[in-house]
């Protein structure tokens, strides 16, 4: 009897909004960006499907351009995040003794300092732009994945097969790599996808600041900003790029859920 793979909503807006905003790259910069004020706030056509804004900019197109930015600082924060947060845990959790108080005594006095704050004074200091953007977001989000990845480390150097390599006169190096990382894989997935939506909400929150992406670029948290002022007399320049975040982080807070 052939197996059955349960219909997961999640999957299926991922992958087609991924694809979607890949294709919409392969335009040019003009086609979402180039201004056309005879034909500001337009209806919904055959040329633009979900209208125009304020200044004449398709805004399927600028939803998916818009979109690309945001996942691509969404995935680059967290994989960040997940590097420095897997290696400082898995060194305190593994080493144990004062290398375990110094790193998890830091991590404690970064985890008691806002989060917010720390990405602010980052940003502030370093200035705008995309690649300052990410690390500034995936240099402050990885303090509680370190602390679970020391929990599990703590608990796999305790087992069997990790005193039998031990015994066996293997590294620690080569216990690390080749025993331990391999049995935090699947912490570390479940984690790195609750790291992306932490870092795209960021991006928007930082947007609202003035701190978000920098033009010509925009994200979904910029165009957000963009519409509020609007969404009296024009509701729909706030209500897409709502939807598709709030749909996005829906679909990636819940994948993993059973």
């Amino acid at each position: 009897m052939a197996r059955r793979f349960p219909f997961r909503w999640q999957w299926v807006w991922l992958s087609a909004l991924t694809l979607a905003c890949l294709l919409s790259l392969l335009f040019p910069a003009a086609a979402a960006n180039g201004q056309d004020l005879s034909h500001r706030w337009g209806t919904p056509s055959a040329a633009h499907w979900l209208g125009t804004d304020q200044l004449g900019r398709d805004l399927f197109l600028r939803l998916l351009r818009s979109g690309a930015v945001s996942l691509s600082v969404g995935i680059s924060a967290a994989a960040l995040s997940v590097l420095i947060g897997a290696t400082v845990g898995m060194v305190s959790g593994y080493g144990g003794g004062l290398l375990d108080r110094l790193l998890m005594g830091t991590v404690d006095v970064l985890y008691a300092l806002p989060v917010s704050l720390l990405t602010l004074l980052f940003l502030v200091f370093f200035g705008k732009g995309l690649p300052v953007l990410c690390l500034a977001i995936g240099l402050t989000g990885w303090f509680t994945f370190a602390r679970v990845v020391r929990a599990r480390s703590r608990d796999l150097r305790k087992r069997t097969f990790i005193l039998a390599a031990r015994g066996l006169g293997q590294s620690h190096c080569a216990v690390v790599l080749r025993h331990v990382l391999p049995n935090l894989l699947s912490t570390v997935g479940d984690y790195a996808l609750l790291l992306i939506p932490n870092a795209v909400l960021m991006e928007a929150f930082l947007s609202f600041l003035g701190l978000g992406v920098p033009p010509p670029h925009s994200s979904w948290g910029s165009m957000i900003v963009e519409g509020v002022p609007l969404m009296g007399q024009h509701p729909q320049q706030l209500a897409w790029p709502t939807l598709f975040l709030v749909t996005t982080l829906l679909a990636l807070t819940t994948l993993r859920q059973e």
